[in-house]
């Protein structure tokens, strides 16, 4: 993996920290960082060990998830690069909430507590910028939390697939944007809170639907429009359709493909 550094790096733009940071302090912000590598599979740090600071993804995919004591594992999100991952407490005894492990080959950049801390009493807007980022993460996993409550498990792969498409879009072709996913069926599985076999069987569905197709990890959206009701209404026709009379009517809520 080819180092990043942060006063080249592209993804400085999309990083709500360091985004509008002077090149003086980039360099302040760099001193009191720790570069990491982490190979994919490997654990960044567990659920329940001391939260001694906060990590910036510069490239990469990490996962955040929690085990239940039979081992199984549910992922609570995806951290993509220039999103930040960990929690900063002020008090030394607080541990972190989640477990993180690499997904694929990653950098980040560790931000220890006892440096962090001044780093932002000189730089106050890093601070706004910081909350910013820490809400942002919040709001999504409270909507990873309200999709697996309320959502049909179609429905959650369907929005998940979308999610993926947006975050690692590799081109357009027409109507057929690629995205290639460096997930397995397993870890899309734990991510929407299914069985690996019940996520196989979907996939094999939206497949036979021509929703997608695959080779491989690699997953081709084939009709977004459908997919993306599927994900919001539970259904791929269209949420309201018209009766003879010219008013609306809703259509049906169960989840079954046409």
């Amino acid at each position: 993996m080819k180092e990043l550094h942060c006063e080249h790096c592209v993804l400085r733009a999309c990083s709500s920290i360091i985004r509008d940071l002077s090149t003086d302090q980039i360099d302040d912000f760099t001193a009191c960082s720790v570069l990491t590598f982490y190979k994919r599979r490997q654990v960044i740090f567990h659920d329940g060990t001391p939260a001694n600071g906060l990590y910036i993804l510069c490239q990469g995919a990490v996962k955040l998830y929690q085990s239940d004591r039979f081992g199984r594992d549910y992922i609570l999100g995806i951290v993509l690069p220039g999103e930040v991952l960990g929690e900063l407490h002020l008090g030394p005894t607080e541990t972190y909430s989640t477990s993180a492990e690499a997904l694929t080959d990653s950098q980040l950049r560790f931000l220890p507590r006892e440096r962090l801390i001044p780093f932002i009493m000189a730089h106050p807007m890093t601070g706004v910028r910081l909350i910013d980022a820490l809400s942002r993460a919040l709001s999504e996993a409270r909507r990873t939390v309200r999709d697996l409550a309320l959502k049909p498990a179609e429905s959650r792969l369907a929005g998940l697939l979308l999610q993926l498409l947006h975050a690692r879009s590799q081109g357009n072709t027409g109507n057929r944007p690629r995205a290639v996913l460096n997930y397995t069926r397993r870890e899309l599985a734990e991510m929407i809170g299914v069985s690996t076999e019940t996520a196989i069987r979907m996939l094999s569905r939206f497949k036979q639907r021509r929703l997608i197709e695959t080779c491989g990890r690699e997953v081709i959206i084939t009709d977004v429009p459908k997919l993306g009701r599927l994900a919001a209404h539970g259904s791929i026709s269209s949420p309201h359709l018209p009766t003879a009379d010219g008013s609306l009517n809703a259509a049906p809520t169960n989840a079954a493909l046409q």
